[in-house]
C-alpha cells in the first residue's frame, strides 16, 4: 500500500518517493555539505508554521546529532515517518470530490476521465485495460477500496504525491469557488515569462478533468460564467521554437497571452464579478492590471505587490530577457534608460510599446505613487535605483514580522488612500525558500504562510479591491507539493474574505 511504516529506513522506501525525500533534503542543505544544522532546521520549522505538526517537529529534532547535524539518511527517515504526509487520506478526498452524486463509487467514465489526467500518453487500449484491471470485482464500478488498491506500490495506475496533491487542490478551488456566487476564475497557464519551465507543464491535464468535475455544479448553484472561457489560451508551444528577442524572450507570443488575459479581466469585471486569477508566471499580471484599466478606465489604480521580486526591469535593463521580471514596468510605461545596459532592436521596441499601451493607449494603467510592494527582497540595481528615486514603499519582511500582518495590509491601504480600486498581487515566491519549494526562483527571508494568509485576507476585505491574483506553483519543483498545500490555504482564506466582504455589502 501507498503508506510507509513509521520506522521505516531508506531501503523500505519506494524509488520514486525517496527520490521526492531527497530533494527536499537538497533544499535545506544550502551548502550541500550533506548535513542540515540545527539552525537551519530551528530557522525553518519557524518559517513553516502550522504546516509541519507538532509532533512532527518533535521528531525532527530527535534526528539531529551530537555534533548538531541531520544527516541525509535521517532526514529521509524522519520525511517517511511524517504524520501529516498521508496519501491516504488525499486520495479520500480526491476520491469525494470527483464523486459528484455521493454514491460512494466511480463509473467507469468518471474513473477514466481521472486516469487521463496522470496518464496522458497511454492510448485507449491501454487506459480501457488499466481501468478493467482496477475493477477488481467486475461490477462496472470503482469504489474507494479498489481506488486506493489502484495506488499500491508497483501498480501501472501509480499517481505520484504530487500529480495526487496537485489534483486535489485544483478540484478544491473549483469546489471552493462554486460556494460563492459574484467570483469569476480566471486560469492564464503562460510560462513564458518565466526562466523555468513548469508552471503550466503537468497541470493541463488536471484542470481538464476538475473542469469537467466541476463546472456543472457551478453553472447550477450561481451562475458563474463558464470555466471554459475563462481559460486563457497560451502560447506556450512557442518555447520549442526558441525566441528571437532576446532582452524580452517570447514578447512577440506573450503580447498576445496579455491580451487575452486583459479582455478576460475586463469581461469578468464589466459583469460584475470579482475576479480571482490563477497565474501561471508573474509577466501575466500585466495583462490584469490592463484589464482593469479596459473596465474602469476613469478609476484610479492602486497595486499591492507581494513578491520577492519587483519586477520592474524593462528589455532594455534586464539582464536575464525573462519577462516575469517586467510586468510592473509594462503596467507602469517604464523603460528606466537612466540604467539601460542592452541595446534593442526596432521589433523588441514596437513590442515592448504595445504590451505598455494594453490597457490605456495614451497613458500607464499605473502610476508608480500608487504602487505598494511588500517582501521584495531579491532585486537589481536597476529596480533599486526606480524604488529610491520614486520612494516606493516596500514593507519588509522584518516589519511583517515586527507589527504583524494585518499591520502591514493596513499601512499598504492607508498608503493607497487617494485610489479608487486595488488590486492585489500574490507571488508565492514572497514566501521563504524553505516554504515555497514549487517556484522557480525561491529567496530567503520571506514571509511565512501564516502571515501570507493574514495579509491577503486583509487586503482583499476593502471594499476598493477589485482583483486577486496568485501566481501559481511550478509542479515540476514542488517536490512534494507543500506548495498545493500552503497555496490552497491561501486561496482559501482569500475566497472566504472575499464572500464576507460580498455578504456585508448585500446586507448593508
Amino acid at each position: 500500500m501507498i503508506s510507509i511504516h513509521p520506522m521505516a529506513t531508506t531501503t523500505d522506501i519506494p524509488q520514486e518517493q525517496l527520490a521526492e525525500f531527497e530533494r527536499v533534503f537538497n533544499l535545506f542543505d544550502a551548502n550541500g555539505d550533506g548535513l542540515i544544522s540545527e539552525q537551519e532546521i530551528t530557522e525553518a520549522l519557524e518559517v513553516l508554521g502550522k504546516g509541519i505538526s507538532l509532533s512532527d517537529r518533535t521528531h525532527l529534532l530527535k534526528h539531529i546529532n551530537d555534533d548538531g547535524f541531520v544527516t541525509r539518511d535521517s532526514f529521509v527517515e524522519w520525511m517517511a515517518s511524517r504524520k501529516d504526509l498521508d496519501v491516504t487520506a488525499d486520495l479520500q478526498e480526491i476520491f469525494e470530490l470527483i464523486d459528484i452524486d455521493k454514491s460512494g463509487k466511480l463509473s467507469i467514465d468518471e474513473f477514466t476521465q481521472t486516469l487521463r489526467c496522470f496518464h496522458t500518453t497511454a492510448s485507449d487500449t491501454q487506459i480501457e485495460a488499466l481501468v478493467r484491471k482496477a475493477d477488481l470485482d467486475n461490477d462496472g464500478e470503482i469504489d474507494f477500496e479498489e481506488f486506493i488498491a489502484s495506488q499500491a506500490h508497483g501498480s501501472d495506475l501509480k499517481i505520484s504525491i504530487a500529480g495526487l496533491r496537485s489534483f486535489k487542490k485544483i478540484l478544491l478551488q473549483y469546489a471552493k469557488v462554486a460556494e460563492v456566487s459574484s467570483i469569476a476564475l480566471i486560469e492564464v497557464d503562460s510560462e513564458l515569462g518565466a526562466g523555468t519551465r513548469g508552471q503550466s507543464m503537468g497541470t493541463a491535464a488536471l484542470r481538464t478533468a476538475a473542469i469537467q468535475k466541476q463546472t456543472a455544479r457551478m453553472h447550477a448553484e450561481n451562475g458563474i460564467l463558464s470555466l471554459d472561457s475563462l481559460r486563457v489560451q497560451t502560447e506556450n508551444w512557442a518555447d520549442v521554437l526558441g525566441h528571437k528577442h532576446h532582452h524580452a524572450k517570447y514578447i512577440d507570443r506573450l503580447y498576445q497571452v496579455l491580451t487575452r488575459t486583459r479582455d478576460l479581466v475586463a469581461q469578468a469585471l464589466q459583469t460584475g464579478l470579482l475576479p480571482i486569477v490563477l497565474a501561471g508566471d508573474h509577466s501575466t499580471a500585466a495583462g490584469t492590471i490592463a484589464g482593469i484599466k479596459k473596465a474602469f478606465p476613469h478609476r484610479r489604480l492602486g497595486v499591492v505587490w507581494i513578491d520577492a521580486h519587483a519586477d520592474i526591469h524593462s528589455p532594455y535593463t534586464t539582464p536575464s530577457g525573462n519577462m516575469h521580471g517586467m510586468p510592473v514596468a509594462i503596467a507602469t510605461a517604464t523603460d528606466n534608460l537612466e540604467k539601460q545596459i542592452n541595446d534593442l532592436d526596432p521589433d523588441t521596441i514596437e513590442l515592448w510599446n504595445l504590451c505598455k499601451a494594453l490597457g490605456l493607449s495614451d497613458s500607464p494603467n499605473l502610476s508608480l505613487e500608487d504602487l505598494v510592494y511588500v517582501a521584495v527582497r531579491d532585486t537589481e540595481e536597476a529596480e533599486d535605483y526606480l524604488i529610491e528615486t520614486h520612494h516606493i514603499l516596500n514593507m519588509t519582511t522584518k516589519q511583517v514580522r515586527r507589527v504583524g500582518a494585518d499591520v502591514v495590509a493596513q499601512r499598504c491601504l492607508d498608503k493607497l488612500h487617494g485610489v479608487d480600486l486595488i488590486y492585489v498581487s500574490f507571488d508565492v515566491d514572497s514566501m521563504d525558500s524553505t516554504v515555497c519549494m514549487g517556484t522557480g526562483t525561491p529567496a530567503p527571508g520571506g514571509i511565512s504562510v501564516e502571515e501570507a494568509r493574514l495579509l491577503n485576507e486583509t487586503l482583499v476585505k476593502d471594499p476598493r479591491v477589485c482583483c486577486w491574483e496568485i501566481c501559481e506553483i511550478n509542479p515540476l519543483l514542488d517536490t512534494l507539493n507543500t506548495m498545493v498545500e500552503n497555496s490552497l490555504s491561501i486561496f482559501d482564506g482569500v475566497v472566504d474574505a472575499f464572500a464576507e466582504r460580498l455578504l456585508s455589502s448585500r446586507a448593508a
